[in-house]
């Protein structure tokens, strides 16, 4: 009598040196009724290996997996309702599946249902069912929910707030790479809320930085624009604002605006700060139309030209 379980070893021991032999297993293995069988076949479609691509073929097989019990086919309708693999979007099936895989214990799923729940994909925000899944997540070490986990806890959002947690939740995904936690640590050292002051938090935003966190960016330049952590130098702090105003910034398009029209760190452009006060200015930036009203009660502007106002 055949085996379904030795079936499916066969097949994923040829899976790549001969696929079509693995589809034939994983077949004979769904004939018998195998959930993993159906699992493996399914895959077999979904990426063309040994058989012709065939999304809704392997949905079908999926969902007998997973009616079945098999968690990992679970996860995967879970994916295949998000509408990213060319079978269209179901929210509450999305919903439905990632959770039950997530109760299987299958951690990819974890942060996959608690961003359903932070955000209400589907369903009804959910800030507990949440958190409790970022913490899941956090806790098999997923960076970016050690991230979240972090945000909810110091907000207080879904869980007690608690801002030492928080910041411990902070560190472990800093220390992981995550450039908006990095972000949080430079930030927690300015604040006291841990060791080392301005000059840690240069550290922590040099790290963000250097991942393109416009954020980042903008308070490192602000550390050299004060000397604040290290020595003054408005060169870097010119270039740093400059990199975050190239994003539309209205607060680093003032600071740029101000340096070019003292010149400070670079060279003096009155007419090239004054377009960028215009520019700060239409975005909103309150310091950047107090400057500009000032200088229309000196009565200036027909000397200097502000570019769209």
């Amino acid at each position: 009598m055949e085996d379904p379980s030795e079936l499916c070893i066969q097949a994923v021991q040829c899976h790549d040196t001969d696929p079509k032999r693995a589809v034939e297993l994983f077949t004979r293995a769904s004939e018998l009724g195998s959930p993993e069988g159906f699992f493996g076949l399914a895959e077999m479609k979904i990426n063309g290996m040994g058989t012709s691509v065939d999304i809704p073929g392997a949905v079908e097989l999926y969902r007998k997996s997973a009616e079945m019990g098999n968690t990992p086919a679970m996860f995967r309708l879970g994916s295949m309702y998000t509408g990213s693999y060319g079978y269209p979007e179901d929210k509450e099936q999305c919903r439905f599946w990632f959770e039950k895989a997530a109760e299987g214990g299958i951690e990819l799923a974890y942060p996959e249902i608690a961003a359903i729940y932070f955000y209400g994909y589907g369903t009804e925000p959910d800030p507990v069912k949440a958190y409790r899944y970022y913490e899941k997540s956090a806790e098999a070490g997923n960076p970016e929910a050690m991230f979240m986990a972090g945000y909810m806890k110091t907000e207080g959002v879904g869980t007690e707030k608690d801002e030492k947690a928080g910041v411990q939740w902070f560190g472990k995904a800093a220390v992981a790479g995550v450039p908006e936690a990095q972000f949080r640590m430079a930030r927690a050292a300015e604040d006291g809320l841990i060791e080392g002051g301005d000059k840690v938090a240069m550290q922590w935003y040099v790290s963000a930085s250097d991942q393109g966190f416009g954020p980042a960016k903008f308070n490192l330049a602000t550390m050299y624009y004060e000397g604040r952590g290290t020595e003054r130098d408005m060169e870097k702090a010119f270039s740093l604002y400059d990199e975050v105003a190239s994003s539309d910034d209205a607060d680093a398009l003032f600071m740029t605006a101000r340096m070019k029209f003292e010149g400070l760190g670079t060279e003096q452009d009155v007419e090239g700060a004054m377009k960028r006060f215009g520019r700060s200015a239409e975005l909103g930036n309150q310091l950047a139309i107090e400057f500009l009203s000032d200088l229309r009660r000196k009565q200036n502007t027909q000397f200097i030209k502000i570019d769209g106002l």
